[in-house]
């Protein structure tokens, strides 16, 4: 940790004369995640690269139920204040994130007027006294009936905020079209748990998180699902999607497109006409390659712009409901043919993210005329060709 934090500053500090010297206004930004289960590959990744970047967020706070705040990066110790002093210097803005997942936990805060305000004053605070250039608030998993209640928090701290000129960035989940989420639309409205009204009102930019896809949107499924596999962690034409809608309400100029760096490993199977997907875990780049070395297949670009390949395995797995996913669909070509049985061998299927896929999602984002791009996640561990899509 110590070796890799001193040759990441040192490196922040042979770029800081030329970088500041040469820095402009910069239209469309680029910003990434530095996650605290990575922090020394994230550290390094940014700083061999930061001239490219305008804005980094150490996901580093997690919150308590009283609403205090514990710092999973331990952003204090050791050498990280001397490298986000080093960042600072060469003008990219310092917004750490502060994630929540637990959605009652959120909801029993938010409710509370008084555990909010003291919430809020502990924000603020956290963002003065450490110099920070503003705050990311990463709260998923909310239920509807927390929507105004949000909105209100987040109307607390652009009060508190602004003022002192620190930015209020808001990471949500993305809000598809009604007719690729349901098949029949529903008549009654649909319970929303953010108001993308008052993000626009209240954020100074907005990160919309594009990625995990999955099985979710049905048109898509049948269109490139049926009959071959697909589960892509962002496909660009879903991504477009999510782009529009976000734009009925929120500027453009605060927009920022959450793009993924990573993929995942599917259990796939089909039956009866039903595809089965049971999501095994997430890949990166090099871990995604190394299977595909290890297998002896090579990756081919997929109709969701990804890179993808399948192997077959002699094992199944089990995994949880939520991780267990079904298509209707004919064989899919990339299975063998029928076992004994009628059925499928088990198969696995990867579909992960490279350099030309993410710049597919930049593209897209520069053709809305989006405020940029941020990245989940800077960990070292994508692939390094992204940087040149950087620009």
């Amino acid at each position: 940790m110590k070796r890799i934090l001193v040759v990441s500053i040192s490196v922040l500090a042979l770029l800081a004369a030329p970088y500041a010297a040469s820095a402009t206004t910069v239209k469309f930004i680029y910003a990434g995640w530095i996650p605290y289960w990575q922090q020394q590959s994230g550290a390094m990744d940014i700083a061999l690269n930061l001239e490219k970047v305008r804005e980094v967020s150490p996901f580093s706070y997690e919150v308590n139920a009283n609403g205090t705040l514990r710092d999973k990066l331990k952003i204090k110790e050791g050498l990280w204040p001397g490298w986000l002093a080093a960042v600072r210097d060469l003008r990219v803005k310092i917004i750490p994130t502060i994630a929540w997942f637990d959605g009652e936990g959120i909801h029993k805060l938010l409710t509370n007027g008084k555990l909010r305000r003291a919430h809020e004053d502990l924000i603020t605070k956290l963002v003065v006294d450490n110099k920070f250039d503003g705050i990311d608030i990463d709260y998923e998993a909310k239920k509807a009936e927390t929507k105004d209640y949000f909105s209100t928090f987040l109307k607390g701290l652009a009060i508190r905020l602004h003022p002192r000129g620190k930015t209020l960035s808001c990471t949500v989940e993305v809000r598809m079209p009604l007719g690729s989420l349901y098949r029949v639309i529903p008549k009654e409205s649909i319970p929303r748990a953010n108001d993308y009204v008052a993000l626009n009102r209240y954020c100074d930019e907005v990160r919309i998180m594009a990625y995990d896809q999955g099985q979710i949107d049905w048109k898509l499924n049948e269109a490139k699902g049926n009959g071959k596999l697909y589960a892509p962690t962002a496909d660009p034409a879903w991504v477009e999607k999510i782009i529009k809608e976000a734009t009925k309400t929120i500027s453009p100029k605060k927009l920022m497109l959450g793009i993924p760096t990573y993929g995942y490993e599917y259990e796939v199977s089909w039956e009866n006409g039903v595809t089965t997907y049971r999501r095994l875990r997430s890949v990166n780049f090099f871990t995604a390659m190394n299977v595909s070395d290890r297998v002896g297949v090579a990756p081919v670009r997929n109709s969701a712009g990804e890179l993808g390949f399948v192997y077959p395995s002699s094992t199944s797995i089990e995994v949880s409901d939520a991780l267990r996913k079904t298509v209707s669909s004919t064989r899919p070509v990339e299975f063998p043919g029928l076992g004994p049985d009628g059925t499928t061998p088990v198969m696995r299927f990867l579909s992960f993210t490279d350099a030309e896929a993410i710049n597919q999602k930049i593209k897209l984002a520069k053709k809305y005329g989006l405020r940029g791009a941020v990245f989940f996640k800077f960990d070292g561990a994508a692939d390094p060709l992204l940087w040149t899509k950087v620009r």
